[in-house]
């Protein structure tokens, strides 16, 4: 179950979703009649207590999911015990228990901004009374008499459920950080889709367990929970690690020269802005930012060192020599099968020229991979606005002229234009572009020759 973290609370945008969602949670509980058990309904009652306990000890465990952007985006397993209260309980009171749960763990527990709590709080509520509504109308079971499977019915209250929570959080996320739906969506769901449909089964367990053994029934079936929870945890950690991995590595190869010191991940995060606002697939957004981030790799060879220390200028020898890093950097990334491919492509073409006059292989226009002209530019634009031994770093205003003399020759030139008046990628290269002039800032880029001697 995925919950929000933007940052950008303050927009009308996310302002209007949060009205919107929080008039149609109103306005089913509103619709809804009220089941009330008799006073000596003590079984109803310790249920609807004990489904909340367990949904905010779920949802207090609660696991960081991704960042993207300005936002961070977190999962929990409380949508089991939201799903299996619906099988149990009258409506709107599966409503009440993901509410209570929601603002308990939100507010109490992780103490959060009360805008988030609200959003949350009220999309939690939203998916479990929608998804109620169509279990209902389908011919779904409730109470917990008897026990009663009907996989129509159960479907499409998961299927509602997970997208109505992805969706509304996606959407959140997309209002607060300038990240396209689709891309928030895509990063949401394809990091834990497939577990919360597969986990979602549990909650059939769990409604099972507790018509045939109450209380006793929940206790059996924390172990599992907490089983699954750690699935989701140990996923993140590898995914985490090997980020981490790479960029362990590339900052040990940066150590070799000061003077590119936090280069390679500048390039990545300026690839990945350009690759986003191009509108390429969230898949192949990561690729290109992966590439970015490894581009320079092949310099670990010994090879390079002295050309790396090297203080002023390369000779043409020299320069010819640095030419090779493209291609030693591929074969390395080679070597970890997740990158053969695209990945390993863009690394090995981040030089070549629109024109066909770079290296390693002559390509030309639109056969250069995108990734690769997309890293050209990223890389290019670092290069230029740092120093190096040889010069001071260009000024903005400088760095943009650079890009549009060699459009067309160097750069892909619909690139350069998207890059010099992209809003989004102003808003993220921040303060230095609106002091300097109404463009792009931190995209900054090397001449010819100050790119040969960075690598880059």
């Amino acid at each position: 179950m995925a919950e929000s973290r933007p940052s950008q609370l303050n927009r009308w945008s996310f302002r209007l979703l949060l009205a919107a969602v929080s008039a149609a949670t109103m306005g089913l509980l509103w619709a809804e009649t009220w089941f009330t058990p008799q006073a000596g309904a003590t079984g109803y009652w310790n249920g609807i207590v004990a489904f909340t306990v367990l949904g905010i000890a779920c949802d207090s465990s609660f696991l960081p999911l991704t960042r993207i952007s300005f936002a961070r985006v977190g999962t929990s397993v409380a949508f089991i015990p939201f799903i299996a209260s619906v099988l149990l309980f009258a409506p709107p009171w599966p409503m009440a228990i993901a509410g209570v749960t929601g603002l308990v763990a939100e507010a109490a527990v992780r103490r959060k901004p009360l805008l988030r709590v609200w959003f949350n709080t009220a999309q939690f509520m939203l998916a479990v009374g929608v998804a109620g509504v169509a279990y209902r109308a389908l011919g779904g079971h409730i109470g917990f008499e008897t026990f009663e499977f009907r996989f129509v019915p159960f479907a499409v209250l998961v299927l509602l459920f997970v997208a109505i929570n992805q969706g509304s959080v996606s959407l959140a996320i997309s209002l607060t950080s300038d990240v396209p739906l689709r891309e928030t969506w895509a990063r949401i769901a394809g990091r834990s889709l497939l577990y919360d449909l597969v986990s979602s089964s549990l909650a059939l367990l769990l409604a099972f367990l507790y018509i045939k053994l109450q209380i006793f029934g929940l206790a059996v079936l924390v172990l599992p929970l907490f089983f699954v929870r750690h699935m989701y945890q140990m996923n993140l950690q590898v995914e985490r690690v090997n980020r981490e991995l790479l960029e362990l590595m590339v900052k040990a190869i940066e150590a070799r020269d000061p003077y590119t010191s936090g280069h390679s991940v500048r390039v990545a995060e300026y690839a990945r802005c350009v690759a986003r606002e191009l509108g390429l697939p969230p898949k192949q957004v990561d690729d290109v930012a992966t590439a970015a981030l490894l581009h320079d790799v092949g310099k670990i060879y010994e090879e390079f060192a002295p050309l790396l220390r090297k203080e002023g200028r390369l000779t043409p020898e020299e320069r010819m020599l640095m030419q090779g890093h493209p291609g030693r950097s591929a074969e390395l990334v080679g070597t970890i099968a997740e990158f053969r491919g695209r990945v390993q492509s863009d690394i090995r073409n981040h030089h070549e020229n629109y024109d066909g006059t770079g290296y390693p292989d002559g390509l030309v226009g639109e056969d250069i991979p995108i990734g690769a002209r997309i890293i050209m530019i990223a890389d290019t634009i670092d290069a230029m606005t740092t120093d190096r031994p040889y010069r001071k770093a260009l000024t903005l205003q400088r760095a943009l002229e650079e890009l549009g003399k060699y459009a067309g020759h160097q750069f892909d030139p619909k690139l350069v234009q998207m890059v010099t008046r992209s809003p989004s990628i102003r808003r993220l290269l921040g303060p230095q572009l609106a002091s300097e002039m109404p463009m792009p800032r931190s995209m900054q880029e090397t001449s010819r020759g100050a790119r040969a001697r960075a690598g880059s």
